[in-house]
């Protein structure tokens, strides 16, 4: 299973200069991705900051974030619930990035995620996030690009 973030999910919905990249890397898997349940939250709040900033034509955050929790209804994104056993990874993760030399100032809900990824079995991460990318290295995950 392939566990994408929220900086690689929305690349599927919002044209970015590395967006055909992520398109082309979802046609060569013939499984869903999966990412947290809290990627819906984030994806809708990039899609209305995108807007704001005028990324995005007035209208657009909702139209597309309809389209993401359709691809999500419809079973081509699989999300995780934050659950026990993801809680119980968090702690894992954190421990092990914020003990040791060098530590990874990761943020909480990139800590969600790479715990997550961890509790759902995922073999690879897909991330642009700088940070999310060294701890998933750290925790043993392949990351993607």
């Amino acid at each position: 299973m392939d566990y994408w973030d929220t900086s690689a999910l929305v690349k599927l919905y919002v044209a970015e200069a590395d967006s055909a990249y992520f398109l082309q890397l979802l046609t060569t898997k013939d499984e869903p991705i999966a990412s947290s349940a809290i990627a819906a939250a984030e994806v809708l709040c990039v899609l209305f900051r995108k807007e704001q900033a005028g990324a995005l034509r007035r209208g657009g955050g909702r139209r597309i974030y309809s389209k993401f929790k359709s691809d999500v209804s419809a079973g081509r994104i699989l999300t995780i619930p934050y659950s026990h056993d993801v809680e119980a990874e968090v702690e894992k993760v954190a421990s092990r990035v914020f003990t040791r030399k060098g530590v990874v100032l990761i943020r909480s809900l990139d800590l969600i995620h790479v715990a997550t990824a961890l509790s759902g079995g995922a073999r690879d991460l897909v991330t642009t996030d700088v940070r999310l990318r060294e701890v998933s290295k750290i925790v043993g995950l392949n990351v993607i690009p």
